[in-house]
């Protein structure tokens, strides 16, 4: 079998899933710009490593010769990797939480089918687990009318640099009104709206009037110091300082949730269903989810680009959720 190749494979979710993949007894290949980080992080785990830089097309050919399925850890700027590896036939897995990157590659569906790839968007926590759990919560609707999913991140948790970069640019200053309480499955927990891919995603699929909200697990998170949170964190010194202290000064549980809150009709009666899940380590759940979907990519024969609910349904993870604690309900 042909390595998975995992882009920016040292980085924090990327060596997860790297990790995961190599007990699952599988051949993974470590790439990155950084070639010595990447020839560290193999040599723990006694893979391969390669040079791959995406600014840097002379450096493909190399890393993508005798490759199986990637796995791309990072947002990229333009579509012309995923091009060069959908051309190759090659699988093509992309754990971005960016919807301008996912839109990008909605593109390529023509150039994959004509080639005989296959790429999956969406993978991960949010998006990923949370389109999974909103289909589900549909499931046998006549009419929907609202689409509310909850995500939790615990500031306990440990969040690599590239994480915390993309949430602190995604916070804006917030009307009076922004701030709700949503009921995880750990407590009533004050959130806000937040631009993860989900809800555009899910909207573009037909889906109506669906939102995205980010709760923040800690005693020190309020509904006031959310809204001072957005409105400072675009400011240059406020950011550099969020940026160093978020990694060192963890105040606050690991625990990361879900809530999946489905309004709508069924049979000429009004609905509401709700889905949630509980667990811990937000990136450990993000590398399971990839993992798994580049496990299963090599068999796979559909060809195009797919977001991961067209493809995959919830009771398809519910196993590898429930083996390592995380809990699903209804």
């Amino acid at each position: 079998m042909k390595p998975i190749t995992l882009v920016g494979g040292y980085g924090h979710v990327g060596s997860k899933i790297a990790r995961r993949l190599r007990d699952a007894g599988l051949p993974v290949r470590i790439a990155g710009r950084d070639v010595l980080r990447a020839k560290a992080l193999a040599d723990q785990l006694g893979t391969d490593a390669a040079r791959l830089d995406l600014d840097d097309a002379t450096s493909w050919d190399a890393a993508l010769k005798e490759s199986g399925p990637l796995v791309v850890c990072l947002d990229t700027a333009t579509t012309q990797f995923a091009s060069a590896v959908l051309t190759r036939g090659l699988g093509y897995v992309d754990i971005s939480a960016t919807d301008a990157v996912l839109q990008r590659h909605e593109s390529l569906d023509p150039l994959a089918r004509s080639n005989g790839a296959l790429a999956v968007l969406s993978v991960g926590l949010a998006p990923g687990l949370t389109n999974l759990m909103a289909l589900e919560a549909l499931r046998g609707l006549d009419r929907v009318e609202s689409l509310t999913i909850g995500v939790l991140l615990g500031l306990g948790d440990s969040h690599g640099a590239a994480a915390i970069d993309w949430t602190l640019d995604s916070l804006r200053p917030l009307p009076p009104d922004a701030v709700q309480r949503l009921d995880f499955a750990s407590g009533p927990v004050p959130t806000i709206p937040f631009d993860f891919a989900d809800q555009h995603v899910l909207t573009r699929a037909g889906i109506p009037a669906v939102t995205t909200r980010l709760g923040l697990g800690s005693p020190l998170v309020t509904g006031a110091s959310l809204r001072l949170l957005s409105a400072l964190a675009p400011r240059p010194m406020v950011r550099k300082f969020l940026r160093w202290s978020l990694p060192r000064f963890r105040v606050g549980s690991d625990r990361t949730g879900l809530v999946i809150i489905a309004e709508g009709w069924r049979d000429g009666a009004r609905v509401t269903r709700r889905l949630t899940l509980d667990g811990r380590a937000e990136a450990e759940i993000t590398a399971l989810v990839a993992a798994r979907v580049a496990r299963d990519i090599a068999t796979r024969t559909e060809t195009g680009v797919h977001h991961i609910q067209t493809l995959w349904q919830l009771a398809d993870l519910a196993p590898d959720l429930a083996a390592e604690g995380i809990t699903l309900s209804a």
